[in-house]
């Protein structure tokens, strides 16, 4: 009995021990399992933000190109109507004149009616060209307002001569 009472005391000793150690150990893995859940909520978070930043940005950028585009369509629409009220002044004076003079001056205002329509074909497909070609529409619009323009003034000069 003694030696069973002088061993319980070291094995009371050696339990209470392992189980503060089995303790400490699951702590331990709770914490790091803890740690680990936060950074990747934290990762989480941050792609989150990033993916709505950029959203954001792309929203933007979209929004200024629609600005844009909306822009040059006015002012284009401006100065076709321009061009089209002096028109009928052009015809006019194309019907005056005779012999060649008129048959060039016809044929100019041939050329500039399949101008403008042409013009009026790439508005409306710069209505419906995607955000990352609205540069290039807007460039080849710019170019064929500006054909148009001097082939309109080069009808008047002809045809004032």
């Amino acid at each position: 009995m003694i030696c069973l009472r002088g061993l319980k005391s070291p094995i009371a000793l050696l339990l209470a021990g392992g189980m503060v150690v089995a303790a400490g150990c699951g702590r331990k893995q709770e914490e790091r399992a803890s740690d680990v859940e936060s950074a990747g909520k934290a990762v989480a978070q941050a792609a989150r933000d990033t993916a709505r930043q950029a959203a954001d940005a792309a929203k933007d950028a979209a929004e200024k190109a629609k600005t844009a585009t909306q822009d040059l369509l006015a002012g284009v629409k401006r100065e076709m109507e321009e061009l089209d009220r002096s028109l009928p002044d052009l015809e006019r004076q194309a019907r005056e004149l005779k012999g060649r003079a008129g048959s060039t001056s016809r044929r100019q205002l041939d050329e500039l009616r399949k101008q403008t329509e042409e013009l009026r074909k790439s508005t409306q497909d710069l209505k419906t060209q995607a955000a990352d070609k609205l540069g290039d529409a807007r460039a080849e619009i710019n170019r064929k307002l500006e054909k148009l323009k001097k082939a309109y003034a080069a009808a008047a000069d002809e045809m004032k001569k």
